[in-house]
Order: C-alpha cells, then structure tokens, then sequence
C-alpha cells in the first residue's frame, strides 16, 4: 500500500465513495496541519469532511506536524522516512458529532485551538518576512527589467527542482546563525530529508507571492493578505510531506503545481467528477 498524504481540497471536494476507495487502498495520512483547518473551518465544510473519514478505527495515521519531523532529523541524523513510522501513536476515530454539527469543543479544546491559532499567525507572519527577503537567496531576480520578472520568478522555482546543490546552499544560509548543534551539515541533505523538502517548499511558496506582489510584499499586510500568507503557509505542509511520500490527493491548483514541480514522477488523485452523465477520474498516475 502507498503512502498518500489527503489535504483539505480533497476531502471537501471528493464524494464520500472515492475518499472511502483512497482510504482502503492506501495507508492515508493527515498531517496536523489538516485537523486545525478542519477544527477551524465553517460548519458545513466541516461537516462534509468528516463525515466522510472512514469511521473505523485506524483508518488512516496522524503524522506530527512538521516541526517534529525535523527535530527527529536532527537528533537522529537520518531521514524520517518513511513518514507512516513516524505517525503518532493511537486509535483515532473522530467524534461521530464532527460528522453532524453537534459537537461542541470542551473549554481544554478551546484552549488548544487558541493556542494552536496564535502559533499559526506568529509562523504566518514570519513566513511573510521570509516572502518579503527571498531575493537573498536569488540574485537573479534583483535588478531586472520587469518584463522579464515573471520568467525570473518561474525560473527560480524550477531550479528548487532541479539544483540541489541550490537547495543545500539555501539551507546552510537559513541556518548559518544556528548553533550548531541544531543543524544538520548540508552535504548530508536529499530529497529523502524533511529538511531538504522543507527548503524546497518553503521557498516555492515564498517565490510564489513575492511573484503576486511583483516583488513588493506589504510591510503592513492587511487582514485578506495574512488570510492567503496562512493558507499558502499552511499548503507548504501538505506540499512538504507529500513530497516525501511522492502521492497526494488534492483539489489545490497551486499544492498541486508545487507537487509536481518537486515530484514530476508523483501521483497525483484529485476529485472525481461528472460529465455527460459520465463520471471520470481526474487523476494523473505516473510511473
């Protein structure tokens, strides 16, 4: 059975019967990232989703968030793969009230979800600073005319793909000031690392909207403008651990862009849909 990581787009998207099929036939994995947005959406996308988890026990594996992976890497100084090893450990079913709109989190929940969106807008605001600094780390896209600033941009984002030896070198800048033993030395790194895959992806939705703002990333964002840095940031997830998986099941555009730029071999599931009173897979298997 494949590892396949499931984002929120599927699960909102998807008839309840293909997510079912997508859960049976692999080991399906929700990353933490996917529980807060579930937790914190609207109650009718709630709803959708959860009720269409299997409801049987161990249906899926709840893998940490990403700051875990990495910290595993460093203390272990090897891949954390593969990612389902990595799961935390239990029986998970979710609350049957989740699936009706009946649920009602307790004051400790509360105090999670509170705490879980202040660490959510703090990572959000530091992953704008980042968009607002990353010609730092491309030179080529200082100083152009800005005709030429699109092809730049999507220049840029391919060599994420393509140089690793870029990649390293972007790493070894981002934790030059890091004391060294919470560092891994940067020859070390592949694309079978968290932290190889977390430069790669970081980086591409950091390229992604410095490209939108055409180089000029507000100083002071708006509320709209941190809404779509959280989203972009939180994609950055899902974009990580799937590229260590090589599957994904997504109804994203642009989480599916980065996949396929970062696992060009990857598969990719995306809901079905109906044509003609036909139905169709639009999804995309390659070997």
């Amino acid at each position: 059975m494949h590892e396949i990581v499931v984002d929120k787009s599927f699960l909102d998207g998807a008839p309840g019967t293909q997510v079912l099929d997508v859960f049976a036939k692999n080991k399906a994995l929700i990353i933490e990232s996917l529980f807060f947005e579930l937790m914190t959406t609207d109650a009718i996308s709630q709803i959708r989703c959860f009720s269409k988890v299997p409801e049987h026990p161990n249906s899926f594996a709840l893998i940490p968030n990403v700051g875990t992976l990495l910290r595993y890497e460093l203390e272990n100084r090897r891949p954390c793969l593969p990612l389902h090893d990595r799961r935390i450990e239990g029986t998970y079913i979710f609350n049957a009230k989740l699936r009706n709109g009946t649920y009602i989190p307790d004051v400790n929940v509360l105090a999670q979800l509170e705490e879980w969106q202040t660490k959510i807008e703090a990572d959000t605001r530091a992953f704008l600073e980042r968009c607002q600094a990353i010609h730092q780390f491309f030179p080529e896209l200082i100083g152009i005319e800005f005709r030429d600033f699109p092809a730049a941009v999507a220049n840029a984002r391919r060599s994420l793909a393509t140089d690793h030896a870029r990649v390293r070198s972007i790493y070894a800048q981002l934790r030059a000031d890091a004391p060294p033993l919470d560092t891994l030395e940067p020859e070390l790194l592949s694309p079978q690392w968290a932290w190889f895959r977390w430069v790669q992806s970081q980086m591409l939705a950091a390229l992604r909207i410095f490209g939108r703002y055409q180089c000029r990333v507000p100083d002071v964002p708006t509320p709209r403008v941190l809404r779509n840095a959280e989203h972009s940031m939180l994609d950055v997830e899902y974009i990580l651990a799937a590229s260590l998986t090589g599957a994904i099941a997504t109804n994203d555009t642009e989480v599916e862009e980065d996949f396929r730029l970062l696992c060009p071999k990857g598969l990719v599931v995306k809901p079905l849909r109906k044509t003609a009173n036909v139905v169709c897979q639009d999804s995309c298997h390659v070997t």
